[in-house]
């Protein structure tokens, strides 16, 4: 059932059932999807990223995710879905994107119903009866407009955010070359000549004291690449454990040095606050020769090099004796500097675009809200 709410006159209240026809089954599995393909390959996933060379379906549909968590697609031209999907076609002059939009918005309907021990999944018949606040069809198609708008804006920002760091990464190369091949003969150095290099500890468990909120204490999530800097830390020290931590000032370069996975060694972030940090990172303190937007680039475009020194078990690890060892380039300050200045101007603009980001997320939350009450369109 769904929430009461105050509806304009001229809507009502459909379920599922009566506005939609099961579709027969895909006998495609998960697996057959493929990074590329003629036609778009739907699966459990809430992400839809695989492709595959024939099509089960065609025209407007509703894809609805059966296994795991709730997912809903919508698909108006040639595609296939994996068994694990229900495609649901309508029966009703109605607008599919409508519906699309307003069950996106109130995925938790569709959350409800996932039941059973270990993989949830969802009925058919939970399904069908979802109820929907249905417009008169004039009305459905301006909500539906006016939301696919709104969502154009979120993809755009999103693809201004890949070209940011698209053009960063670029850059780099352009000026420096491949820092594992080095290309431009550059003079190489041991990273123990780019600053200091400290590995981070946890104080200890058994003294409550030593934890409190003086300080933030960062942990390897913190590190996530490809953000900057560092994310805020769910847990900090008190000043007496500070006084027993590993500390780190304002544009330290932090690299994850231990993982659960070979893929996360290798993760680096910029300190742009004072912080403590725990025995899974090395941190390096640039010294006057190197810039700290300069180095952080440098570890990014060497991960796999630094990967390469890790234990190559499951769990990688690179102490910190080896990974102070690791040669890199070392190019003049003056040119590190060029760069630094450059990367620093587009890290302004990067928070600049994370607002505008959060913006249009709001945006487009209130305006589902608000239509779906009737409280847009006359």
């Amino acid at each position: 059932m769904m929430e009461e709410i105050d509806l304009p006159d001229d809507w009502k209240i459909c379920t599922l059932r009566e506005m939609f026809d099961f579709q027969k089954k895909s006998k495609h599995k998960a697996g057959e999807g493929k990074e590329k393909g003629d036609y778009k390959f739907f699966t459990s996933s809430n992400i839809q990223s695989k492709f595959i060379d024939d099509f089960d379906f065609e025209g407007e549909h509703l894809i609805f995710a059966t296994g795991g968590h709730a997912g809903i697609h919508y698909c108006g031209d040639k595609f296939s879905a994996s068994t694990d999907c229900f495609i649901l076609k309508n029966t009703k002059k109605i607008v599919q994107k409508y519906v699309y939009y307003y069950l996106f918005g109130n995925i938790h309907l569709v959350e409800a119903g996932f039941k059973g021990a270990g993989l949830k999944h969802i009925s058919k018949a939970y399904l069908q009866n979802i109820e929907i606040p249905l417009p008169p069809l004039p009305v459905q198609k301006k909500i539906a407009d006016m939301l696919e708008k709104a969502e154009k804006l979120k993809m755009w920002r999103k693809e201004a955010d890949k070209l940011t760091d698209e053009f960063l990464k670029s850059t780099f190369l352009e000026m420096f070359g491949d820092p594992v091949k080095n290309p431009m003969g550059w003079e190489i150095k041991k990273l123990r000549e780019f600053g200091t290099v400290i590995t981070g500890n946890t104080p200890s468990r058994k003294n409550s004291n030593y934890y409190g909120d003086y300080i933030e204490w960062i942990k390897s999530d913190n590190i996530n690449t490809p953000h900057t800097y560092l994310t805020k830390s769910e847990e900090n020290l008190s000043k007496d454990g500070s006084e027993v931590g590993r500390i780190v000032p304002k544009g330290a370069v932090l690299v994850t040095c231990i993982a659960g996975s070979l893929s996360c060694i290798g993760n680096v972030a910029i300190a742009d606050r004072k912080v403590a940090f725990n025995q899974q990172i090395n941190a390096i303190i640039p010294n006057k020769m190197i810039n700290e937007f300069f180095l952080y680039h440098l570890i990014l475009n060497s991960r796999t090099l630094i990967q390469n020194y890790s234990t190559q078990s499951m769990k990688g690890m690179v102490s910190k004796s080896i990974f102070q060892s690791i040669p890199l380039i070392f190019p003049s300050i003056e040119l590190q500097n060029n760069f630094g200045s450059l990367a620093e101007k587009v890290e302004h603009m990067r928070q600049y675009q994370q607002e505008s980001k959060a913006h249009i997320d709001d945006l487009f939350n209130v305006l589902m809200q608000k239509a779906f009450k009737g409280e847009l369109v006359a």
